[in-house]
């Protein structure tokens, strides 16, 4: 079942509207681990997609399963932390209320799962039919 709603996420991103044209892809960082313990089960991940991603950006996504590490600044060690994590790879025009949906998503994730952030990378792409 995953991969098949992989693929489908997939050739939905790989025709999106505005096909031909000069467009943003941006990629959202989610991480699993939740501060002081535990979690985000794949049951609540599937969820924050199902009803905050998918309905600001219903022409398509691509979302990955992933590992992420990284070292907290403000932590009392150097421990590197490791933890699963989904990234969420949306292709779309550049323009305010896509910048909109973005900040939403990622204000959501952090407050439901008492994330310290949700990191975001943006580059210009060329979409090409």
């Amino acid at each position: 079942m995953k991969r098949f709603v992989f693929i489908f996420l997939l050739l939905a991103l790989a025709t999106p509207a505005f096909a031909g044209s000069a467009a943003i892809e941006t990629k959202l960082y989610f991480g699993l681990g939740i501060v002081g313990g535990g979690r985000v089960s794949e049951r609540q991940w599937t969820r924050f997609l199902a009803e905050t991603v998918t309905p600001r950006f219903p022409d398509g996504l691509t979302v990955l399963s992933g590992t992420g590490q990284w070292r907290d600044p403000k932590g009392q060690s150097a421990k590197v932390i490791s933890e699963p994590a989904r990234i969420v790879v949306i292709v779309h025009p550049e323009t305010a209320a896509t910048a909109k949906a973005i900040a939403e998503i990622r204000q959501a994730y952090v407050k439901s799962f008492h994330q310290q952030s949700v990191l975001q990378t943006d580059q210009p792409v060329n979409i090409v039919e």
